[in-house]
């Protein structure tokens, strides 16, 4: 079972088992707005992710490394690293291996192209056959499925994009 997360304000999150071809399950949790009170918006994210994990048991977390742009508050770098350093704390509590990936690598493996803009992300998560309600559920399953791909090859070929045309598997 991998989970893959893509850290914001608005988590999306993909899991499912990584060698079975099953469809993983798409999803996203909205964090409260919390001005500069990064403690309480940190220890939400901390309860769910701590629950989720209790869950579905995965081997592996792949999270989205923080984008941080310029344009940036201070309070919101140090909610997003903080997500960051949330995930890797639950991660070596319930000792779970971590991985983090950079986002123009998560975007290659959804769309081809490390430049892909959100539209694009969900039009690939769309191609096979997802529903994502946000962007953030897209990158999720674009970090799932590239960590599918270096962990198993072999069942990677079930997440081939000849296999999805027009979002239904073909194989």
């Amino acid at each position: 079972m991998f989970l893959g997360l893509d850290l914001a304000t608005c988590t999306g999150f993909c899991h499912g088992p990584a060698d079975t071809g099953e469809v993983p399950t798409l999803g996203h949790i909205t964090m409260p707005k919390t001005g500069p009170d990064v403690g309480r918006f940190l220890c939400v994210y901390e309860d769910w992710l701590n629950a989720l994990v209790r869950r579905i048991e995965p081997a592996l977390i792949v999270f989205e490394a923080p984008i941080l742009p310029s344009t940036t508050k201070l309070e919101t770098t140090r909610k997003l690293q903080g997500l960051a350093g949330v995930t890797e704390m639950v991660g070596h509590r319930h000792r779970i291996e971590l991985a983090e990936v950079a986002g123009s690598t998560v975007k290659k493996a959804l769309t081809g192209s490390g430049k892909a803009e959100k539209a694009d992300m969900i039009a690939a998560a769309r191609h096979y056959g997802f529903n994502p309600q946000t962007s953030d559920e897209a990158d999720a399953f674009g970090i799932w499925l590239h960590a599918l791909r270096l962990r198993h090859p072999r069942a990677a070929g079930f997440w081939d994009p000849i296999n999805f045309q027009g979002g239904v598997r073909h194989a």
